[in-house]
């Protein structure tokens, strides 16, 4: 079974992807990025976000990705940022990423 995964910024949100049924979101974003679109997409799906760290860290938010990934069983995951889609690619063996933009 596919289990499809999102990030949110630049890929459903201002990246024109529209979402393949059942689905989830994964964001790097952070508690003080919560927002009305963010919240509003909870209401359709389950979304997971980074919480915590840094504004901008990208690292981080890929290292998270990844281990929500592998923690979900994620097997399909779509994303815009080449430097996060090396560290899922290195750490999530099991699901293919999907390049965005």
């Amino acid at each position: 079974m596919t289990l499809r995964a999102y990030d949110w910024d630049r890929t459903l949100f201002d990246g024109g992807v529209v979402p393949q049924e059942p689905f989830i979101v994964i964001s790097g974003r952070t508690w003080n990025e919560w927002d009305d679109g963010l919240r509003a997409m909870s209401q359709r799906c389950p979304v997971y976000i980074r919480g915590v760290g840094a504004y901008g860290d990208h690292q981080h938010a890929g290292r998270f990705k990844a281990m929500m990934i592998n923690f979900l069983g994620v097997t399909e995951f779509y994303e815009d940022r080449d430097d996060q889609i090396a560290i899922i690619e290195a750490q999530c063996p099991n699901c293919k990423v999907i390049k965005v933009g």
